[in-house]
């Protein structure tokens, strides 16, 4: 993983290459000076904002550095036992010279800092991300920033996080820029503004306040949840569990909530004891898990699938192989004839065919299934385009002329993977050549139709074959299912499961028809291109 500071807007893009100090900044450490808080001892409203960026950005170290004229000196710190370092070593440094920040993946790759002696050793810096802070007269004199031993990657929304939380430190930092008493109250801007759902509960466990977050997340207003003990949101007590110590603060944990219509959902919740409002107070910070928990079920039963997959393609490759090895060993053991020996050089040649064409089926069901949608280069495609690609990469069967077709005008392009959707239709009519009678017909047809609310096209197949029976049909998408494994015909077992993946990751529907003896027919429906879709192509295509 490299580092790559470009991936955000408040990323600095470049930095000069050494660690030289600036000379020119005598009026930044003045103004560093002014604020009188250098050398001074830890005050809680600091302490908080460290404590929270560790808990709510997932990182061990978090500080709020003031980089004075020959040293970086920490007003706060969570997760390191030094109260400063020199300047020389100092990422921090680096962070001041840009209005918007510095984020770092891995320290090991960036020249700058992969011989700092904090990156060689111990805190054994990998990530940093820092924005600076300024002084009231604008001049950067600090930083907050948060590290993790491990590469990492902010997205968008951590960022926006780490941002939150800066300037909230850069209101306390300019609160007594003479040595007035500092503001209390952050605690309000910082419970508005962060994305994540903040429940502040008083010392009997009932939410006091709410932020917009946890107002869209329980779907109500902070009114209607203010007073409500929490239990009534969370299958878990809190109180109860922190009273007998099953609960740690800054601690992550899982649960299920409930949202006031009864519904529910799981979450991530942390807590923290703080002082709003002059009396102690409790925050606990709610996130929404549902979209991870449905990816982790996802990558579950894929890789349930994948297992069922391999377990099955290690037979399927057997039985090939075994021909392939056996008969070679004949023909280097014995002496036959040679029209003998043609025949098993064919059995060989036929059989090493079946592997080939196993493998890259195995190959384009495991890349489809790794790339998902993202790696769909979805477009607008006429549909009479797509059926006309699909016959001319039949023609090498010699059959093609066996398929009718009826693409009515205006039919709405459909939004698809041209390569990819011809994959899958091919797929369709080469069955339907392979498995009915040579010179029977075969027609394509298409139609806009309706799926539920959805618009989409129908492009049906239809042949007059084999057919098969319901239990068949069940089966049929299953991976090395063979309707026909009692015959000679070729194939993998692989093409319809290949051809179900493509289809649902457009979105799009497979409807299949067939009777034993009489035929089948295959209907894909395809989403049309929406106006927005259709004035995104236009555009990357301009």
């Amino acid at each position: 993983m490299r580092s790559e500071p470009d991936r955000h807007p408040f990323v600095a893009r470049t930095l000069p290459g050494s660690q030289s100090i600036p000379q020119s900044d005598q009026a930044r450490v003045h103004a560093l000076h002014e604020l009188a808080l250098l050398d001074t001892p830890p005050e809680e409203r600091f302490d908080r904002i460290t404590r929270l960026a560790c808990r709510l950005l997932g990182v061990p170290i978090a500080l709020i550095a003031l980089v004075d004229a020959d040293r970086q000196w920490f007003k706060s710190r969570v997760g390191i036992d030094l109260h400063e370092t020199t300047r020389v070593t100092s990422f921090c440094t680096h962070t001041i010279q840009h209005e918007d920040g510095l984020v770092i993946d891995d320290a090991r790759l960036d020249p700058r800092f992969a011989h700092n002696p904090f990156v060689t050793g111990a805190p054994d810096v990998r990530f940093y991300a820092g924005i600076p802070l300024a002084a009231p007269d604008g001049s950067r004199v600090g930083a907050l920033c948060v590290i993790d031993r491990d590469v990492r990657h902010f997205d968008d929304e951590q960022m926006a996080t780490l941002r939150d939380l800066a300037a909230i430190a850069g209101d306390e930092l300019r609160a007594r820029p003479a040595g007035r008493p500092a503001r209390e109250g952050w605690e309000k801007a910082l419970v508005t503004h962060l994305p994540d759902g903040i429940l502040m509960l008083n010392a009997q466990g009932c939410i006091v306040a709410a932020n917009p977050a946890a107002e869209t997340l329980f779907g109500t207003t902070g009114a209607m949840l203010a007073g409500r003990p929490l239990r009534e949101l969370m299958d878990e007590d809190l109180l109860r569990l922190r009273r007998t110590g099953k609960l740690r603060e800054g601690a992550r944990y899982e649960a299920l909530a409930r949202r006031l219509d009864g519904s529910r959902f799981p979450v991530e919740f942390s807590y923290c004891r703080m002082m709003w409002a002059a009396r102690p107070k409790f925050a606990v910070t709610v996130r929404d898990i549902s979209q991870r928990r449905a990816a982790e079920e996802r990558n579950r039963a894929i890789d349930e699938r994948r297992r069922r997959h391999f377990a099955t393609a290690t037979h399927e490759l057997r039985t090939p192989m075994s021909s392939v090895l056996g008969f070679s060993e004949l023909l280097l053991k014995r002496e036959f004839d040679p029209a003998v020996s043609r025949e098993l050089v064919e059995i060989i040649h036929r059989e090493s065919g079946r592997l080939v064409s196993l493998v890259n089926h195995m190959l384009d069901l495991a890349r489809i299934e790794a790339g998902g949608r993202d790696d769909l280069r979805i477009d607008a495609v006429p549909v009479a385009d797509l059926v006309s690609r699909t016959l001319a990469s039949l023609e090498g069967l010699g059959q093609a002329h066996r398929v009718s077709t009826d693409i009515p005008p205006g039919l709405p392009p459909v939004a698809v993977d041209a390569q990819k959707m011809q994959q899958a239709l091919t797929n369709i009519v080469s069955n339907s050549i392979k498995y009915s009678a040579p010179g029977s017909p075969i027609s394509l047809r298409a139609a806009s139709e309706q799926w539920g609310e959805r618009p989409m096209v129908a492009i049906r197949v239809r042949d007059r074959g084999i057919g098969m029976t319901p239990q068949q049909q069940a089966q049929v998408f299953d991976a090395f299912y063979r309707v026909d494994s009692d015959t000679a015909a070729p194939g993998s077992g692989l093409g319809l499961t290949i051809l179900k993946e493509i289809v649902d990751l457009h979105g799009g529907r497979i409807a299949l028809e067939s009777e034993a003896g009489v035929g089948t027919d295959v209907t894909l429906y395809l989403p049309v291109v929406s106006a927005d879709e259709g004035a995104m192509t236009g555009r990357q295509r301009s």
